[in-house]
């Protein structure tokens, strides 16, 4: 016989702190490390023993599940938790389990790899900071800091459209922000995601068995917003006469969210801009030349955003897996290139990037890049010598 309704949610009552951090901080998902590591900072358990008590009720009562913790084809000690229906119902104050969708299965492990990535950050930079100011590290003072500083770090993959009317709506930054220009990405975020809304009324609709519709890749609804701004604005034509500018004029909030680059902070110091943004290489595959028209197109994207365009400071931290993953990457960014056709040396692979598309030599003084990493292999992917919170 399952549990009754009622004891899951007197459970999930007792034990909310650990729901919040995992629904909140994980995106539903969230390494049993890290959340020791919450349940100790916030005073949530005395001891590990106590931890695990908890962890085993919450499981036993059918609240969250443990799952084995295997990544980059590396098999690890570790374990992950996993929300059930019922306690994300508890989070959404939603009345029935019926209402809400249950954690999807992944082969690509992408949302704990995220999570991880996150709540390395939180635990490293925002924990500490909170200390700094002499204050009690809560659930909510983590999420008062991250929203003090601007951050992305909570959103999902196509969140992007309530942060950008959010930033529009701080009195704080009324002087450096572009109202016009931001309305016109709001604008525009807004006819793409009423675009997706029609096509899966389509799909929802459709009776047809067997093989569906094909489409060519410019019926997506990202091209259907694009000619239609086209045929409203004359110098939109303009923009989007190649690949490459295309990318650089469509580049959102809700690109940065799908390729997992997060606003870290924003500050405003003397009526100038300071952007910190972060680069989560979660499968160890970035390359120069692609991080570098990231950081350019997020150079273009936030000029769109303000008044003064050359007036910003643009800090960027590239966080790969491990020491080695960054010595790769660094190596690759200085790496000297040269001109095909002259074969004349143009400069290192980074700097000549950035300046093919379009950042020029004065535009690249705003920009700090900076490469870093997690230690994540030695800390969550090493299953010798790192067994944390098994049992034997």
């Amino acid at each position: 016989m399952g549990v009754s309704t009622v004891i899951k949610q007197q459970i999930c009552e007792q034990h909310q702190d650990y729901l919040k951090i995992v629904y909140h901080l994980g995106n539903k998902v969230m390494l049993l490390k890290q959340l020791w590591n919450y349940a100790k900072d916030l005073g949530l358990a005395r001891n590990l023993n106590e931890f695990y008590i908890q962890i085993a009720k919450l499981e036993h009562y059918e609240i969250i599940c443990k799952e084995p913790f295997t990544a980059y084809n590396k098999k690890t000690q570790l374990q992950m938790l996993v929300l059930r229906k019922h306690a994300i119902r508890f989070i959404e104050c939603k009345q029935s389990s019926y209402n809400v969708a249950s954690v999807p299965v992944s082969h690509s492990n992408e949302r704990i790899l995220v999570s991880i990535f996150k709540n390395c950050y939180i635990q490293s930079k925002i924990l500490p900071r909170i200390q700094n100011e002499n204050k009690t590290i809560t659930f909510n003072s983590i999420v008062d800091m991250l929203d003090r500083d601007c951050s992305t770090i909570l959103l999902n993959k196509n969140e992007g459209l309530g942060y950008l009317c959010q930033l529009a709506s701080y009195q704080r930054f009324q002087k450096e922000l572009s109202i016009a220009g931001i309305e016109y990405e709001i604008e525009k975020m807004r006819a793409l995601h009423q675009k997706r809304l029609e096509g899966l009324k389509k799909g929802s609709a459709s009776k047809r068995k067997g093989k569906g519709k094909l489409n060519s890749s410019s019926d997506t609804p990202l091209n259907e917003v694009i000619r239609d701004y086209d045929r409203r604005i004359d110098d939109v034509e303009v923009k989007f006469v190649s690949p490459k500018n295309y990318r650089m004029s469509c580049f959102s909030i809700d690109t940065m969210l799908n390729c997992n680059y997060y606003i870290a902070q924003i500050k405003s110091i003397k009526n100038k801009w300071h952007v910190t943004v972060l680069m989560f290489d979660i499968y160890n595959k970035q390359n120069a030349y692609k991080i570098a028209a990231d950081i350019a197109c997020l150079h273009h994207m936030l000029s769109r955003f303000l008044n003064i365009k050359s007036d910003f400071k643009l800090k960027i931290g590239v966080v790969c897996l491990d020491e080695a993953a960054t010595k790769r990457v660094k190596a690759d960014s200085e790496t000297l290139v040269r001109d095909f056709v002259s074969k004349e040396v143009k400069g290192m692979r980074f700097v000549a990037t950035l300046r093919d598309w379009g950042i020029d030599d004065e535009m690249q003084k705003q920009i700090d890049v900076q490469f870093v990493d997690y230690d994540i292999t030695n800390q969550f992917m090493d299953g010798i010598k790192h067994m944390n919170l098994m049992r034997r």
